[in-house]
């Protein structure tokens, strides 16, 4: 059975994100994870931790990052959704979310939070095209021209 992932930072631009995978599983039924890794390294996880946060005001913002998806799954209903958010690294995470979750499909974005205009694909997306075992549907960011 084909299992789809959709991969989103909660960015500005995840909501075109969510919505090209959620047509892709409408169109094959398929079930769908959807997945946020909160960055240890990146900006987020360092400035609860510079705030000097404890592990339970961790653990909350993870729970916020959850109720964010949670709006996604409430926004189609008619489709199997299942919600994830890990601590992590972005990069190695998501493929390794893949793997454990029996993903057939992954749906991520060119670009999210550092998304800049003049890049031709946003970081993670590229290392996760490299190094995925499965088909990766890419959305652009910007669906006009450049």
């Amino acid at each position: 059975m084909s299992k789809i992932m959709i991969a989103v930072d909660l960015s500005s631009y995840s909501a075109g994100v969510v919505a090209a995978g959620i047509e892709l599983a409408r169109s094959t039924k398929a079930p769908v994870v959807l997945l946020t890794i909160l960055d240890k390294a990146g900006e987020v996880v360092p400035l609860i931790e510079a705030a000097g946060a404890s592990s339970d005001e961790l653990n909350t913002h993870l729970k916020q990052v959850v109720s964010s998806l949670e709006v996604y799954k409430d926004t189609y209903p008619d489709v199997d959704i299942s919600v994830s958010a890990v601590l992590g690294a972005p990069n190695e995470d998501i493929l390794e979310q893949v793997t454990e979750q029996g993903i057939s499909t992954l749906v991520m974005g060119t670009h999210g939070r550092t998304g800049l205009d003049h890049l031709l694909i946003g970081s993670t997306a590229e290392f996760v095209i490299r190094h995925a075992q499965v088909p990766v549907l890419v959305v652009p960011y910007k669906r006009s021209k450049h």
